[in-house]
Formats: structure tokens, C-alpha cells, sequence
């Protein structure tokens, strides 16, 4: 246990100490905001369903299976609010320590937790976009009409079938914007580990 607050509070000093720093998160931040991430044993995603389920042929082909699967995670997606660490590369951010978050993630806790520089490489769970006019709607929404009985989900613009708005096999990754915050990632990307460490982390943080 010394050794892991000795490592957390060299982390901090690097952070503080530098001014070109940015996070890079994966599935593994969410995990205690009651989201499953992909590889677990036993718990990951990819254990339980068919990739193709979440490929753009498939949900072109299929849009309906889709929806059945996502019903299932929906209610623990809905329900889940940012953790400690979320949290804590918030308060980095608003010290001025932390440039920005590239993320793999799609759930929004970032920016939930008060992030405000975010770049979302896969897109974002919380909009859907109409796959004929573009338009972009919430998912809560399109959600909430699934459960009705509407599967799929229609574009209120043009009746176009709406679709997560987050990358799915198949497709291209969004283009990454020019910003000050990918200048920071080519100078040093921060790795962040796990919730354990980010707890340490926060003690640290609080006493300086």
C-alpha cells in the first residue's frame, strides 16, 4: 500500500510539473460507474453478444438487433454517474495540470464529471444521428421510444433510421479536430491507471 502512494504521488509530481499533459481513457475509468467494459472475463461485453451486432453492416442489415441488445445495457448506462477518477481529471483540468481527455469511451462521464475539454474518438452513446439526413437527436429519447415498442428508432426530420452516434465496425473514426489539446498529445499523453491509483491520487491532490 506504500508502494502504490508512493507511485500516485510521483504521478502527481510528473503532472504537476509539466505543461504539455493530456489523459487518454479506455473502458477501464467507467468500470466502477457500473459500466462493463469489453474484455473482462466473465463480464466483458464481448462474452455476451455478437460483434456484428455492433458493425455497420449489421445494424444497416438488422437495426432492430441492435436495440435488442442495447435494451439490456441501457438501464446500467442510464444510471451511471462519473467516479472518483472522472472526477479527479476534472479538478486536474480546472488547476490548469491537465490540458484536455482524448477518450475511447462513448458514455459521457467526462464531460458529466466537468471536464470541458473532451475529444470522444468513438463518438458519444448520448446522441443518435439519423443515417439518411444526418440529424442529430438524443438517445435518451430514441431509447425511450425502443421501449415504447419502436424498434427502431425513427428520425423526427425524415423517418431515417437513427443510429447511436458512436463508431461502430466498419466505420471511420471521426476526424480529430486541430486543437491545442492534440498539440499537448503529441508533446506527452498521461496513461492513467487504475480507480485505485486515481483514490491516492485525489488524497494527494486534496492536501496540496
Amino acid at each position: 500500500m506504500e508502494d502504490l502512494n508512493n507511485k500516485a504521488k510521483i504521478f502527481l509530481d510528473l503532472v504537476l510539473s509539466s505543461s504539455n499533459v493530456v489523459a487518454f481513457t479506455g473502458a477501464g475509468i467507467s468500470t466502477d460507474s457500473g459500466i462493463p467494459d469489453y474484455r473482462s472475463p466473465g463480464t466483458g461485453i464481448w462474452e455476451k453478444i455478437d460483434q456484428s451486432v455492433v458493425s455497420i453492416d449489421g445494424f444497416v442489415r438488422e437495426p432492430f438487433r441492435y436495440y435488442d441488445y442495447s435494451l439490456e445495457l441501457y438501464a446500467a448506462r442510464k444510471a451511471a454517474k462519473p467516479n472518483i477518477a472522472h472526477y479527479l481529471l476534472a479538478e486536474l483540468e480546472n488547476r490548469g495540470a491537465l490540458k484536455g481527455i482524448i477518450t475511447q469511451n462513448v458514455d459521457g462521464l467526462h464531460q458529466e464529471a466537468g471536464s470541458g475539454h473532451v475529444h470522444e474518438l468513438h463518438g458519444s452513446l448520448r446522441q443518435a444521428v439519423c443515417l439518411d439526413c444526418s440529424a442529430l437527436q438524443s438517445m435518451d429519447e430514441a431509447m425511450d421510444r425502443v421501449i415504447s415498442g419502436e424498434p427502431p428508432p425513427l428520425c423526427n426530420d425524415c423517418g431515417g433510421v437513427l443510429k447511436p452516434n458512436a463508431v461502430f465496425f466498419g466505420e471511420m473514426l471521426p476526424r480529430m479536430p486541430g486543437s491545442a489539446l492534440l498539440s499537448s498529445l503529441a508533446a506527452l499523453i498521461s496513461l492513467l491507471p487504475s480507480v485505485l491509483l486515481f483514490k491516492y491520487l485525489l488524497q494527494i491532490l486534496s492536501r496540496t
